[in-house]
């Protein structure tokens, strides 16, 4: 039986890896943490003080719990540890707590919703459309060339997400992206060629203040896997300018006054261009290790404390030292995964500082079709990108993934 607690709680959404830094910088604000996760064996579960097993995206089983037990456990904040800030603004609104209004989350969950204003707000978008049927994503098709891309509503990691190069191939990725959206639809959209960034801004009290930009590098296409990001951004000071101001500008259009906006941008021929921006901080381990390893920000205890009603703390997000963080991701072959070796010695390299693997021998390595099917990340920070690279490059060299 769960016991009460006197101190303030907070709710942490999702328990999974990803999440441990958002548990962990709870508790050392002395925080009661208040975790759920559909997985009642989350890894997340072992390190707050109460492991709730609720689906993150069941906004009104958490609601029922949250004013359930809002006096029991004196819940004062809900933080979004994965893509789910429809849940988070499920609590707040309940309980009256900081937060966005819940159809600003919706339109922040909805590529459909977040395309719809962007287009009418003149924001620098791809064009694009929801689509419930091939005849409808064929009359998308005349307003874009190829190649276009085809991606889910309401899912995210990238997944049921196809770039097509011909018609031929529509009704296939329709059907991914169908499978993968709660709305069984989907968006045709402009295929834009770019660099892409990940961006992170929190919004305060009618400012935007700028955390940190990162470059990130994709293969595996036709799909559309994350393989590295670099933090911080190489791009010219002035490129970065005009990122954060179509960011600005994304955001007022959604609505999002308080809180994190994470942007996906593309630098493109056409200049920033942005392709969504979910109301939470960054997953990919952006915000839970890169930028704090490479300026010594802390977004996730800026966002916390904010969500419980406390001023933004400058310190928090001005940054501290001037290095350059990478999290690379490391793919073996499709298989059955035998044994893992060279993680101990990897981990042992000065400016390594974490590996993640989520799969054991006799696990298997599916193809690479979204970036949930990524497994192994190596994360490291150095004095510039390149020595960030050869440490990157180092650790690489000793880990083997045996595959039959």
């Amino acid at each position: 039986m769960i016991q009460a607690t006197k101190s303030s709680s907070i709710i942490v959404v999702s328990a999974g890896i990803m999440q441990l830094p958002a548990i962990k910088t709870a508790k050392e604000m002395g925080l009661t943490v208040i975790a759920t996760d559909r997985n009642p064996n989350a890894i997340g579960f072992e390190h707050c003080d109460h492991g709730i097993a609720i689906d993150s995206k069941d906004v009104n089983g958490h609601v029922r719990f949250a004013l359930d037990n809002r006096e029991k456990f004196n819940i004062r904040a809900a933080f979004a540890g994965s893509d789910c800030a429809i849940t988070v603004a499920g609590i707040t609104d309940a309980l009256g707590l900081p937060g966005i209004p819940m159809e600003v989350a919706q339109r922040s969950n909805n590529k459909a919703l977040m395309k719809e204003r962007w287009l009418r707000d003149n924001i620098p978008t791809p064009f694009g459309a929801e689509v419930s049927t091939l005849d409808e994503a064929k009359a998308i098709l005349k307003h874009c060339k190829f190649p276009v891309i085809v991606k889910a509503v309401d899912n995210a990691a990238s997944r049921g997400s196809m770039r097509i190069d011909f018609e031929a191939q529509l009704l296939q990725a329709l059907e991914n992206a169908r499978q993968a959206s709660s709305t069984n639809t989907a968006i045709v959209e402009e295929y834009v060629v770019g660099e892409e960034q990940s961006v992170e801004s929190i919004v305060w009290k009618g400012r935007h203040h700028y955390i940190s930009i990162a470059d990130r590098m994709f293969g595996y296409h036709p799909y559309h896997i994350e393989t590295a990001h670099i933090d911080p951004s190489v791009l010219p000071v002035e490129k970065q300018r005009r990122i954060y101001e179509v960011v600005d500008a994304a955001a007022d259009s959604l609505g999002i006054d308080f809180g994190p906006a994470k942007a996906d941008m593309i630098w493109s021929e056409r200049g920033p261009m942005i392709l969504e921006m979910p109301a939470r901080l960054s997953g990919g381990f952006h915000s839970q290790y890169t930028t704090p390893l490479s300026s010594g920000k802390n977004p996730i205890r800026a966002v916390m404390e904010i969500s419980l009603g406390q001023d933004l703390d400058q310190a928090l997000i001005c940054g501290s030292r001037n290095f350059t963080s990478i999290c690379a991701g490391i793919f073996p072959p499709q298989g059955k995964l035998i044994a893992i070796s060279g993680v101990e010695e990897a981990k042992k390299i000065d400016g390594v500082e974490e590996i993640v693997i989520t799969k054991l021998p006799r696990d298997t390595i599916d193809d690479y079709v979204d970036n949930a099917q990524r497994f192994c990340w190596v994360i490291v920070v150095g004095e510039s990108k390149q020595h960030a690279l050869d440490i990157f490059k180092m650790a690489k060299s000793l880990i083997c993934f045996e595959v039959a």
